[in-house]
């Protein structure tokens, strides 16, 4: 887990210069060492490297990036985790790099040298990476396959930059951007982030995931015209479920694979248990491989009984035998909002809620307590149904398919199992409504609405809307956040549910075997029996990491909340918000009347976010 930077410039010191003030820019993302790499490209100008460690596995300096090959053709830098390495190292025979160079970097150049963007396939892990070959003047782009490692860039002339974090190419830029309303539009009406390769900042973009592409820099290469994917999802290539395809017992082992290989570390590795089923499932995996001893447990807990779950985390310790360090997070609200200005910054877009606030005050106790990995429950809901919204999804699926009776036995299996229906929330159901229905009494300057296009209801099938969370609406936001308030506290997130083969085998889980029973995630609650307890496994509410922040925005921080409102706001000044609109709105608004707190957190969150890089932003 690293930050790594990359750039072309005609100018040879200009490259040499900006890749210094990227790599400068992203020691957050990897205190441990750096290193930079500026080679001529046949007289072309310049191609600069840089790399910010976070040392994980093989600590040593054999490890250190930009890494050359023996040859010194190739030069890579690279950031992420390949947890098969090992297997990769004896795939490469007699190609493997030497054994003095214990970790992932070295067989991952090795593999790129020996099998090109083919090798890309045989990853598994998170990654965003760099090769460049020196005598043919070319570099390899690549990313993950869910977007789990970052990977930006924006491109003037001949001259390009790419950086995990869009601040290092303001650094390197210097120059203003203006903010791009077809992303800020939808977050200020839905809470929609990283629906598309498109930032905040106009002209600057993300590396689309699961995809490669070869530059040759200074003979017109436009980054991102010719990217080749080498994955897709089963939905993607047509690939339907079937009834009885895939066994809980398929599962269960794929997901103790998945969990063991995401413990290779040289590094602490501690695990985040909330005591709902998928932190618990990986708790019980751990126990299960017999790594208990090499991970560190942490807890969330809180005095506020609507959010806490200690009870459910001392059921899980206990059924696996362990001690968990619970942190408390009951903390001043107003504290809380302190931290947005510098979440803001390393998030490089305003923050979604709360929550990531929350994550990364605990990112923060984690790493003093010398973790440097944690794995994360990222991605189940999406693949199991485990968001209550998904319970309608399939609703609608069996009333669209003419299937009247299975649809009343699913509400009423629901009813007797499941805190489903009664949860639902109209102001959560709202982001699934067109833009009429949004614009109603909405504080968004109406000239801007025009951009509100993202399509997130339902469209097709139920496994439609997975893949949708999945790959646009859900997940890569959610990998956003995580990666983020992590790195600013120089900790690595793994997620074994986004281990490739699990996800393409839950791809092929029939929705019925999702909800069978009136049970969110049915299979997968089978597939852990034994692994998680029965207190657990069959829980019938859905908690999650919250903080209630309804409450507080009603509440304590009413006050100043307003009072930013009220003051002159670039939000306004650049006819994103209708101010007067929305201190009328914010004036109304009642925690007790069941209105949502977050359309204002949003609004107050831009504004933060648009002060906060003001010297990089155009009027």
């Amino acid at each position: 887990m690293c930050g790594i930077s990359i750039c072309y410039s005609p100018d040879p010191k200009r490259a040499a210069s900006d890749i210094a003030k990227m790599v400068g820019t992203l020691t957050h993302r990897g205190p441990d060492a750096d290193g930079t790499y500026v080679d001529p490209v046949r007289a072309r100008g310049a191609l600069g490297l840089g790399h910010n460690r976070l040392s994980i596995l093989d600590l040593s300096d054999h490890a250190c990036q930009p890494m050359r090959s023996t040859d010194g053709r190739y030069v890579l830098v690279y950031n992420g985790e390949v947890y098969n390495y090992r297997e990769l190292r004896a795939q490469l025979g007699s190609d493997a790099p030497p054994p003095d160079s214990t970790g992932d970097t070295a067989v991952v150049l090795a593999a790129l040298i020996k099998w090109g963007p083919a090798a890309l396939q045989r990853f598994n892990g998170m990654w965003a990476l760099a090769l460049y070959d020196r005598e043919a003047g070319t570099v390899l782009l690549s990313r993950d396959r869910f977007g789990k490692k970052p990977l930006y860039y924006f491109q003037d002339g001949e001259t390009f930059y790419l950086a995990s974090e869009i601040k290092a190419i303001l650094a390197a830029t210097e120059r203003r951007f203006r903010v791009n309303p077809r992303v800020a539009v939808p977050y200020l009406t839905r809470g929609l982030l990283n629906t598309s390769e498109e930032t905040f900042f106009e002209d600057i973009r993300q590396f689309p995931p699961s995809s490669w592409e070869l530059l040759t820099p200074g003979r017109g290469a436009r980054v991102g015209t010719s990217t080749q994917r080498y994955w897709y999802h089963p939905f993607e290539l047509g690939e339907t479920a079937t009834a009885g395809s895939v066994s809980p017992q398929q599962i269960t082992d794929l997901f103790l694979d998945a969990v063991g290989l995401r413990l290779r570390s040289d590094v602490p590795v501690g695990l985040l248990l909330s005591g709902g089923i998928d932190s618990s499932a990986m708790l019980g995996a751990v126990a299960r491989i017999g790594s208990l001893d090499n991970v560190t447990v942490l807890s969330v807990v809180s005095n506020d009984p609507r959010v806490n779950e200690e009870p459910f985390i001392d059921t899980m310790t206990r059924h696996v035998g362990c001690h968990t360090h619970k942190v408390n997070v009951s903390a001043n609200p107003a504290l809380l909002l302190d931290l947005l200005g510098d979440a803001t910054w390393y998030n490089d877009a305003p923050m979604a809620g709360f929550s990531p606030l929350a994550h990364m005050n605990l990112m923060r106790i984690a790493a003093e307590r010398g973790l440097k990995v944690l794995l994360t429950g990222q991605g189940a809901d999406e693949q199991l149904g485990g968001y209550n919204k998904f319970f309608y999804f399939y609703l609608f699926s069996l009333l669209q398919e003419r299937r009247v009776l299975s649809a009343i036995r699913t509400v009423a299996q629901f009813a007797t199992h499941s805190d489903t229906l009664r949860e639902f929330q109209l102001h959560e159901a709202m982001r699934y409504l067109g833009r009429p229905q949004l614009a109603r009494g909405a504080f968004i300057a109406p000239e801007r609405l025009q951009f509100d296009t993202v399509e997130i209801g339902y469209q097709g099938s139920y496994a439609h809307r997975e893949w949708l969370d999945l790959a646009r609406t859900s997940v890569p936001a959610l990998l956003h956040n995580e990666d983020r308030m992590s790195m600013s506290q120089s900790l690595e997130m793994r997620a074994p549910f986004l281990d490739f083969r699990l996800v393409e085998l839950l791809a092929h889980v029939h929705p019925s075997e999702k909800f069978e029973g009136g049970w969110t995630k049915s299979i997968f609650r089978k597939a852990i029996g034994g692994i998680v307890p029965d207190e657990i496994r069959y829980r019938r509410d859905k908690r999650g990491f919250s903080v209630p922040e309804t409450g507080w925005m009603s509440g304590e921080l009413r006050g100043r909340v307003r009072e930013l409102f009220a003051s002159e706001l670039i939000s306004e000044e650049l006819r994103f918000i209708d101010k007067r609109a929305l201190i009328t709105r914010f004036d109304q608004f009642h925690a007790d009347r069941g209105t949502s707190s977050r359309p204002f957190f949003r609004a107050y969150a831009f504004e933060v976010f648009l002060r906060r890089f003001a010297p990089s932003i155009a009027a």
